[in-house]
């Protein structure tokens, strides 16, 4: 009876293995609340895949965290709560500067994720790495009490010499504390309407696709200088503690 009974078990393990086993991805426990949220949050939506963390952690204005900021295997970056107090600008002498509410938060595409720069209370800027491909994107806020983030994303362009430069804004989201994760990813697209180069056609192009046909365009082989692009977040936070977001692999 025992033997049976051990034999039956064994069957169900294997046929669990056999039948489940691709279809079920290894998700750290401390996820498994998030994901569950997340699947109510967009039916259709399969968010149990593989994806990367990032945490925007909220701090009171006379915060000063010991430590280094600069292990790119860090998840986390520290930004004021409040940020009515901050600005930055982006341009140059030349063509001129452009003044922005909030702080910076650098976008740059490279061979891993990383967090490059995860304090943002030293000069009102952080920066981050992106891996190689396109990502779904979904943001939220969670911790109380709560307040209202607005993302921007911008695309600056200048040309070789600096005479001449563009700031193209792609989009905005406005997140809240809510069990709602907010799609994103638009401000990670270029449109067609957003480009002042007609680089872009029926379908949106992923921003760091975008920024390098750019490049090329306004290229100019006698000129030893070369154009200049970037994207980056205005993030302007208006009392969220924590700031979730979450890339997933196209």
């Amino acid at each position: 009876m025992k033997k049976l009974l051990y034999l039956i078990i064994v069957m169900v393990v294997l046929g669990l293995i056999i039948s489940g086993c691709d279809l079920l991805p290894v998700v750290p426990t401390a996820e498994k609340d998030e994901i569950s949220s997340l699947t109510k949050a967009k039916p259709g939506t399969d968010f149990s895949g593989p994806h990367y963390n990032l945490n925007l952690i909220g701090k009171k204005a006379d915060w000063s965290g010991g430590g280094s900021y600069d292990n790119w295997d860090r998840h986390t970056m520290f930004v004021p709560e409040d940020t009515s107090e901050y600005t930055f600008q982006v341009g140059n002498e030349t063509a001129g500067y452009q003044t922005f509410n909030g702080i910076k938060i650098l976008m740059t595409q490279g061979i891993e994720f990383a967090v490059k720069d995860g304090n943002a209370f030293d000069d009102g800027k952080c920066s981050f790495q992106l891996a190689p491909g396109e990502y779904n994107v979904y943001i939220i806020a969670k911790a109380k009490p709560g307040g209202y983030t607005d993302i921007t994303g911008w695309v600056y362009a200048e040309d070789e010499t600096g005479a001449y430069n563009w700031f193209l804004n792609i989009g905005t989201v406005h997140v809240t504390k809510s069990k709602k994760w907010e799609d994103a990813t638009h401000i990670f697209y270029v449109s067609d309407s957003e480009d002042p180069f007609e680089l872009v056609g029926a379908e949106d192009m992923w921003v760091f696709y975008y920024m390098s046909a750019v490049e090329v365009y306004l290229d100019d082989p006698l000129t030893p200088e070369g154009p200049f692009t970037e994207y980056f977040w205005q993030y302007d936070n208006n009392g969220n503690k924590l700031v979730q977001v979450r890339f997933y692999p196209d």
